[in-house]
């Protein structure tokens, strides 16, 4: 609960160096401006926030894992263009790595700028990816800088916005070291859904990973009632196609449609965001259609999984280490 509270005020707090870089389609580095130095990134949240905690930051985000993230891993935060708009999106790579390296298209949670991925949640599983030897890849999605992009566009919850992700294969090709030949897909919460439905389109995709995801939106709308006021503000013409579009955005539905490749599943079972029978019953009709997979339900942790992080993160990587290396 520390840490979703820190992640949450440090998301709050530095949107605006994010906005100044979003004004700059040139690849920023992360680690600029207030956040070039440990020091000056604490000193500039304590001088915004009055009651800023310094202890918990310093539990969330100690000194020795920025400096090990700075020293090991380059960042940068860039725009690219899809469908004609201007869409965010940033990546991580290991500083110390071979010449092709496998990819990672992470797919965040969230909504809109809801979820945005600040430098602080950067440092979490994305940073973690990149030091086990992964260039790391995601898009903000578009309608999440609306505010200070005008041609941002809007975000549609698994619409077209999924062209956000799919199109970060092609900025690949700005990555010298990236390998494009092995891709997998990480997702979290609504990031998953994005997963599933980026991987139709991706057909040579090596691994998917869906972390406390959605397998079928109608089931879970009936579970989270309030959720209904998430897909009438983001899905076009809902009221009149509600139906429809909670099937199409549901993997359940298609998993005939899915590439070959293996899933993990990791879940906890005492998230009140997305119930964790969305996941079981993901893996039980994989299960039932022979499709490779592997379920992780971590006992009495949260949607945040912030109780077992490090065993997830260690879950993830051996995963992908299994399948892309």
């Amino acid at each position: 609960m520390i840490l979703n509270k820190t992640l949450l005020l440090l998301c709050c707090l530095i949107s605006a160096g994010v906005q100044a870089a979003a004004k700059n389609p040139a690849m920023k580095d992360c680690f600029r401006g207030p956040f070039s130095s440990y020091e000056s990134w604490k000193d500039v949240l304590a001088s915004k926030k009055p009651n800023f905690n310094e202890k918990a930051f310093s539990w969330a985000f100690p000194k020795e894992k920025y400096d090990r993230v700075k020293q090991n891993v380059e960042c940068y935060d860039f725009t690219y263009e899809v469908d004609g708009l201007t869409v965010e999106g940033y990546y991580l790579a290991p500083k110390h790595r071979d010449d092709k390296t496998p990819v990672v298209i992470y797919n965040r949670g969230g909504n809109a700028e809801f979820g945005y991925v600040m430098f602080a949640k950067k440092l979490l599983l994305q940073a973690e990816l990149a030091q086990a030897g992964y260039v790391v890849i995601g898009s903000q999605y578009r309608g999440a800088s609306a505010r200070f992009i005008e041609n941002n566009g809007a975000d549609e919850f698994g619409g077209a916005d999924v062209h956000d992700v799919t199109a970060l294969v092609d900025v690949l090709s700005d990555i010298p070291m990236a390998d494009s030949s092995k891709i997998a897909l990480v997702g979290w919460s609504r990031g998953a859904m994005q997963s599933y439905l980026a991987a139709r389109e991706l057909p040579e995709v090596k691994a998917i990973v869906g972390i406390a995801g959605v397998a079928d939106l109608e089931q879970e709308l009936n579970w989270r009632p309030k959720m209904e006021n998430v897909f009438r503000g983001r899905i076009p013409d809902y009221d009149n196609n509600k139906s429809a579009a909670l099937a199409e955005r549901s993997v359940i539905n298609w998993l005939d449609e899915l590439p070959a490749a293996p899933v993990l599943l990791l879940h906890g079972s005492d998230d009140k965001r997305v119930n964790p029978q969305q996941s079981r019953k993901l893996s039980s009709a994989l299960d039932d259609i022979g499709h490779q997979n592997k379920l992780v339900i971590y006992e009495g942790d949260n949607h945040g999984l912030v109780k077992n992080r490090q065993a997830m993160q260690q879950e993830v990587i051996a995963w992908l280490n299994q399948y892309l290396k």
